[in-house]
């Protein structure tokens, strides 16, 4: 068959695939395989399709035409790919006889093209990985010895071992494509075999094999061609043959007992690691800048490649004893060479932008220097010492003074000026390299001390004319109160710009009526009060009313289609659960448009950046003439413009004098007596951004008058535009911070920007992070809600969700703000962010890197080896992989040795518990997620740990606890999502036998038994505070069903949430539930209870401190819940919920202000069959809320009529209700019910 025939396929297959992008996944990856196929056909078509083999060429030929007339035909993908199913693997199986004879050339196209199918296999994803990255090995170092001159002949085995490897994987790919579509068991069964063997085939084991990779290792000089020409034209070979070596130095530090077989002991391999890595970095990431370099630098570079690859492969690939003697001097000799190379090539490969990371850089590695043998390097080694030591001491002073370097003009110039001197050491050194100033060096670094002596005597002067102001500063500061009271959460960020005539503008815009798709979109600057005015039009009664279902999506700048898709079924889609995240894009887009259609609905699309956003998301929204809304923000009008051309943007004015002044009044509101006059001043010149005017309230409410003036003298002289200014203002809120609240607040930024954070794991991750100093008598959780308080008083953390009782539930900061603290945390080293490889190949190695924030993919993350020694918490964010296949974490086991906080709740790591976690013993805080079933004995090993949180998927089943659990002396939370059981040990143990678990603080989910292990667990568990248990009947238990289970023992308990009666999801008969009294503990302030009887429903006055009670799915015996009894008094309690009950009537006694006095707010949700209420719910003044959904639309109404009654008999205008109802005819088939929204 001629090879045109093969090319003129290939091209087609080329054409389709850029046309079927959108199509069936399976197709578009049949047709891959088909391109490998062809390639391999074309690759050995001399000796399968010559004469001589007629019926293997007439074979082939027809293979050809078919799959030529199926691409023109543009019939069904994935059909017509499995019809040639057998043909191809019959003729694989045929080539496989010819293979061992071959004498043809490395293809390159073929290789490339079956490594993209080796990506795309799913199962087995350690061993395929491991197989891909030896077979890239394989091409690169082939590629590496022809660059060294080397001709083909000289490496005919190595060619003809990579082609029988080949094409082994091609078949291996092959088998993998088809068993996974097909789903045959048999198949999927033998293939974690055959790539086993693979991998021990891919080996250097023959000895002439061996030899030709010590023959290209051995050979001292180019043929024909020196370094530099060869990094100048071949630097992508070099750099992914770097990429190669530093893979193989990854899998020797964590595999086990690999390591111990070379010739280079544990740390020896770490440091070349790092060197590796930085030539890795230079090679791939800075190819535009390599040009530049001068010739010696490269000949450098190529030399250290050199002598890396003759380490690597020598030391760790063939254990080459010849070669062990020379180890030691030979990684001195490549580690000196890397010093030098990053010396002399700092200054081009660190932006202008990133100054700091630049001289950081810089010191670390001159340090090193001075010990280097490098002739003209040992001639200076004084003169290089000394300007290292003169540049720390310079870099140390100017950060001494670093708060005055947005404030300060001559301190900015001072700082560029320093940043110059060490770009000028760095080419001083590189031009003594080169030979450039071998006569005249002295001069050189002379003249480097001078400048560095002159700008620390000019900075001593403006530190002395600030000395002063950081004095009163420090004392301002020092009038705030060391540990913010523990109140209700501070309402200052509950406080909103009025702006009636835009709230009314932006309100008459979304309920005109019109049937067509309308976009309206609010444009304006940062801490302009764009989504403060979104918010307030979208909770506007006459829009909720208006339409059906409503979404408030944030985008920001950087986003993921799925999770917007995600944000807004979780909000006009009753049915949704954790079940959705599992769903792919093109899946939730058709539920988000079914869930939509015939609806009236108002969706937000809050901070949006590109118009990407937006036609990512238009599809998936139905528009059928049904009053549609979007309503977006945005900082760029061209954006707004370009998404809806036929509609303005509304462009947010600033706000007026008279509005600011009123706006830091309302902030100001707790603080008496402040000066008006004074106050009115400072309003004015926060030149009208909200933003400023908050941050600036928070700033004055800690200060006495002396400091207003000082703030008001600020801003009048301050020339910044309105941005910069408000920038400026943040920095001066950040300084007047006290220290303990520092940390706290930069803590933010390396959360995902926008993001709603939990405030229950950020405390977990203060605590763990050092940053709570426990009080005297307060709890450290205490403690961090006060520090929260203080942050929110101040202006700099928004609530978005309150917890039942009041409180924060979720929390977040400003965008403005979370790039101040981004910015500010890389300036104090306090922690480093990476949002792709790219990020993660700028940090170098670099040993002061404390905290580490991933937001990229594990992919990414894997593939650029990251270094970091020093780090101590290492975070995952938002990472979604491609194919959630389980992560291998061994090589974070190994390279961060040192972590004490690890989260890895976004990274799915399989089923079965990482073992290797045992090996890090300084761990404090572990989050990890996976479909663990067992928690393994050697966890007790991290003797330190005080926090384990283990996320498990709904319907996962439950994780196993070892007895050894009593060992973690110093454990406080346990989080299990999907519930834990513990050892039968525990409850096995004597009373008087002292537990581990003495320490824990929070516990959830438990799963136990209602029988005599409940009590014997729970008392170990002497100081628990917040508590969540599964209770399920056991054998044990049946027998002993209906008793008291007396739990007032836990003195210290203070949330309790007990769930009945569920195996996986499903809940008993009624008449199985065990009739259980509870004993609480008369301290507890939450209790939920859910599927039990209603005998487990303590009265009120069995629990004087009570605050919120929730009762879900409670079978009572009768139609009533009769609280007429002057025992269900409830003195303290604020939030009521009931859901999920099956009772007609509940009623009470007609004085409600003596059963619930302090009742804020009332939720009932699900309760279908109810017909009567409380009427002396009208009589309780406290009520602020009242929340009524899927009840019959008879109880709504009552409820409407008990907010009048509210209104009128006690002139309570501010109740807020928000309801849902059936229709009571359709009471008697509640499944099939459709919901009518009516707000309030």
């Amino acid at each position: 068959m001629a090879f045109a025939f093969i090319d003129k396929v290939l091209q087609r297959i080329e054409l389709v695939l850029k046309y079927v992008t959108k199509r069936r996944d399976y197709g578009i990856l049949g047709l891959k395989h088909l391109r490998t196929f062809l390639l391999c056909a074309r690759k050995w078509h001399n000796h399968m399709l010559s004469e001589s083999d007629e019926k293997t060429s007439t074979r082939m030929g027809s293979i050809l035409c078919r799959l030529e007339d199926a691409l023109v035909e543009d019939l069904d993908l994935e059909d017509w790919i499995f019809s040639f199913r057998q043909e191809i693997m019959e003729y694989y199986i045929t080539l496989s006889d010819y293979s061992c004879s071959l004498q043809s050339d490395l293809s390159a196209e073929f290789i490339d093209s079956l490594l993209e199918n080796m990506v795309d296999i799913r199962d087995f994803r350690d061993m395929v990985d491991a197989l891909k990255e030896k077979m890239v090995f394989f091409k690169t170092f082939i590629r590496f010895a022809q660059l060294r001159g080397f001709e083909p002949w000289q490496l005919q085995l190595l060619y003809t071992h990579l082609d029988v490897v080949a094409l082994n994987v091609v078949r291996l790919c092959q088998d993998c494509f088809y068993s996974c579509s097909l789903y045959s068991y048999s198949e999927s069964c033998g293939l974690e075999l055959k790539l086993f063997e693979m991998l021990q085939k891919i080996k250097p084991i023959d000895p002439q094999i061996r030899e030709t990779y010590i023959q290209v290792l051995k050979a001292s000089n180019l043929l024909g061609s020196s370094h530099a020409l060869i990094l100048e034209r071949d630097k992508h070979v070099l750099g992914d043959f770097a990429d190669s070596l530093l893979y193989n130095i990854g899998e020797a530090l964590v595999t086990s007992g690999y390591s111990y077989e070379a010739s280079l002991k544990e740390d020896q391999v770490l440091i070349l690691y790092e060197g590796l890595r930085f030539l890795r970095t230079i090679l791939t990431k800075h190819q535009d800048t390599i040009g530049d370099l001068h010739e010696k630098v490269k000949d450098l570079i190529g030399a250290a490649v050199n002598e890396a690859a003759k380490i690597v492969i020598c030391s760790l690939l063939l254990h080459e004893e010849e070669f062990a003697s020379e180890m030691d001097f030979a990684l001195h000799n490549l580690l000196e060479k890397i010093t030098l190379i990053k010396v002399i090539t700092s200054a081009f490969i660190f932006s202008k932008t990133n100054a700091l990371g630049f001289v950081d850089f810089l010191l670390d590695n001159l340090k090193e220097l001075p010990t280097c043998k490098v002739h003209s390097i040992a001639l200076a080694k004084d003169q290089i010492q000394t300007v290292q030591e003169d540049l720390v001491s310079l870099k140390s002073f100017l950060e001494n003074i670093l708060d005055l370097h947005n404030q300060d003009e001559n301190v900015r110039s001072l700082w560029s000026r320093a940043v110059e001197v060490a770009y000028k050491t760095s080419f001083v050194i590189l031009s003594l390299v080169v030979g450039d100033i071998l006569d005249c060096f002295l001069l050189e670094f002379n003249s480097i001390t001078e400048e560095i002596n002159l700008i620390k005597m000019e900075g001593l002067k403006i530190a002395e004319n600030h000395h002063s102001d950081f004095e009163s500063t420090n004392d301002a500061t020092k009038t705030s109160n060391p540990l913010p009271s523990q109140g209700s959460t501070p309402a200052i960020n509950k406080f909103m710009v009025t702006l009636d005539d835009e709230t009314n503008t932006i309100i008459e815009q979304l309920v005109r009526r019109s049937k067509k798709l309308d976009i309206i979109s609010i444009v304006g600057m940062p801490g302009l009060g764009k989504t403060t005015l979104a918010r307030k039009v979208y909770d506007d009664p006459s829009v909720r009313k208006l339409f059906h279902a409503h979404a408030w999506c944030v985008v920001s700048q950087v986003y993921k289609k799925k999770d917007l898709l995600l944000r807004i079924l979780s909000s006009v889609d009753c049915n949704f659960s954790d079940e959705y995240s599992k769903k792919n894009e093109h899946e939730l887009e058709e539920k988000l448009k079914k869930s939509l259609l015939k609806r009236r609905y108002v969706i937000v699309l809050d901070d949006v950046w590109d118009i990407e956003a937006w036609t990512g998301l238009e599809r998936s929204l139905p528009n059928d003439a049904n009053s549609i809304r979007i309503l977006l923000t945005s900082r760029h009008a061209d954006v707004a413009m370009t998404i809806n051309p036929n509609c303005e943007p509304h462009f947010l004015r600033r706000l007026t004098d008279d509005e600011s002044w009123d706006l830091l009044q309302k902030t100001l509101s707790c603080k008496e007596g402040y000066p008006a006059e004074l106050g009115r001043k400072i309003a004015k010149n926060c030149k009208g951004l909200p933003l400023t005017v908050v941050i600036i309230a928070g700033i004055l409410s800690h200060l006495d008058q002396d400091g207003w003036e000082e703030i008001a003298e600020m801003l009048s002289l301050s020339a910044l535009s309105v941005t910069d200014e408000c920038m400026q203002t943040l920095e001066l809120s950040y300084r007047n911070l006290p220290d303990y609240l520092k940390s706290c607040f930069l803590y933010f930024g390396a959360f995902p920007e926008d993001e709603e954070i939990r405030f229950r794991d950020l405390i977990w991750l203060w605590v763990a992070e050092g940053f709570i100093k426990s009080g005297e008598s307060k709890s450290l959780e205490d403690v961090a809600k006060g520090y929260m308080n203080d942050l929110i008083g101040r202006g700099l953390v928004m609530v978005s969700k309150e917890r039942s009782a009041g409180g924060v539930k979720t929390c977040r900061i400003h965008d403005l703000l979370h790039e101040f603290c981004v910015v500010k945390a890389k300036t104090k080293k306090f922690f480093s962010t990476s949002r792709g490889p790219d990020d993660i190949s700028t940090y170098y190695g670099q040993l002061d890197v404390k905290r580490l924030c991933m937001h990229s993919t594990r992919e990414y993350f894997e593939k650029s080896w990251p270094f970091f020694p020093g780090v101590r918490s290492l975070l995952f964010f938002d990472v979604i992989d491609s194919f959630p296949s389980a992560y291998h974490i061994s090589f974070i086991v190994h390279l961060f040795n040192l972590l004490e906080v690890l989260d890895l709740r976004n990274v799915y790591l399989g089923l079965n518990f990482p073992n290797e976690m045992a090996l890090l013993v300084g761990l404090r805080y572990l989050a990890l997620h996976g479909r663990f079933g067992s928690v393994p004995p050697t966890i007790s090993d991290l003797l330190n740990l005080e926090t384990l949180i283990i996320r498990k998927d709904y319907g996962e089943g439950s994780v196993q606890l070892p007895n050894t659990i009593r060992n973690m002396l110093k454990l406080r939370v346990l989080y299990i999502s999907n519930g834990c059981s513990l050892d039968s040990g525990l409850a096995q143990d004597s009373l008087e036998r002292s537990s581990g678990l003495q320490n824990l603080d929070t516990f959830s989910t438990l799963e136990l038994s209602f029988g005599q292990s409940l009590v014997k667990i729970m008392r170990q568990l002497p100081n628990i505070r917040r508590l969540k248990c599964r209770l399920f009947r056991s054998v044990e238990s049946s027998a002993d069903c209906n008793r008291i289970v007396a739990l007032d023992f836990l003195s210290r308990l203070e949330s309790l949430h007990l769930i009945g009666n569920y195996v996986f999801g499903f809940r008993f008969d009624p008449r199985e539930i065990c009739h259980i009294v509870f004993r609480f503990p008369w301290n507890l302030k939450k209790l939920t209870l859910s599927n039990m009887r209603s005998s487990v429903i303590p009265k009120g006055g069995e629990l004087p401190n009570l605050v919120v009670l929730k009762i879900s799915g409670i079978y009572f015996e009768e139609d009533t819940w009769d609280m007429t009894n002057e025992e269900w008094e409830f003195p303290k309690l604020e939030f009521l919920k009931l859901a999920n009950l099956r009772i007609v009537r509940w009623i009470s006694g007609s004085d409600g202000d003596h059963h619930f006095p302090c009742l804020r707010k009332l939720v009932l949700w699900d309760c279908p069959w109810l017909k009567e209420i409380p009427s002396c719910l009208r009589d309780i003044t406290t009520l602020e809320m009242i929340e009524v959904h899927f009840c019959p639309k008879s109880i709504v109404s009552l409820f409407l009529k008990i907010k009048e009654d509210q209104k009128n008999n006690w002139g309570n205008e501010d109740i807020e209700m928000l309801t849902s109802y059936i229709e009571d005819k359709d009471m008697d088939d509640i499944g099939e019910t459709n919901a009518h929204i009516i707000y309030r």
